[in-house]
């Protein structure tokens, strides 16, 4: 009912933002953007409805696919539903996701995407779009540090993974990349810490690749 006009939503229905899908700006995938503004994306509407969902006692989570959240509705049964809420909340089938969504075999066995995740993964998932947000803002050992807690919670998160290492990398080439012309000019006691950033920007991506993850194209 919130995606139809009606009395109950002030003839205000809540829908998808056209101008800005994937949530480019940070401030469009805060559900606080979405409550004022009616107009969400695949991050502030499932997490919308996954709140609204779980005040009524269903039995919902979320799930990721390459840059997209979804829900999972889960019967009493124990048969899990994909539910596309940037389209109404519709059942979508696993092969429309990897049709329209690609995702490699290993992406699915490592649990990587399309499982439910639990209310810990789910919140830590919501947590996720702070990393974006310090990433951008160039607060990368604060991304860093929030990542690390967000993996704690959900370590098979390959986005957040992809992001952390991104953020050591910014933190190799504002340190060092923008400040040196080679690697034998740095400073002997700062080549230590140039090893720590360019070992853990390699490890976070080859972990997140290890998972199934890819870079968007």
């Amino acid at each position: 009912m919130i995606y139809r006009s009606g009395p109950w939503n002030d003839a205000r229905p809540f829908s998808y933002d056209h101008d800005d899908p994937l949530g480019s700006n940070v401030a469009n995938k805060l559900l606080a953007t979405y409550l004022h503004t009616r107009r969400g994306n695949c991050v502030s509407m499932p997490v919308l409805f996954l709140i609204l969902a779980d005040r009524i006692g269903l039995n919902v989570g979320l799930s990721t696919a390459p840059l997209h959240v979804l829900v999972r509705y889960t019967d009493s049964q124990g048969r899990a539903f994909n539910l596309e809420t940037t389209s109404g909340a519709n059942l979508a089938r696993l092969a429309w996701y990897r049709q329209n969504l690609p995702m490699t075999d290993r992406a699915l066995e490592s649990g990587l995407y399309m499982r439910t995740l639990s209310k810990r993964e789910s919140i830590a998932l919501m947590a996720a779009t702070v990393v974006a947000w310090l990433i951008n803002g160039g607060r990368y050992e604060d991304a860093i540090e929030v990542a690390d807690v967000l993996l704690r919670h959900d370590p098979l998160n390959g986005h957040v993974m992809a992001k952390r290492g991104d953020a050591y990398g910014q933190l190799l080439r504002t340190e060092f990349i923008e400040r040196y012309p080679n690697p034998a000019a740095i400073p002997a006691e700062l080549r230590p810490r140039y090893a720590m950033l360019g070992t853990r920007n390699a490890q976070d991506f080859e972990r997140a690749e290890s998972l199934g993850w890819t870079a968007a194209r």
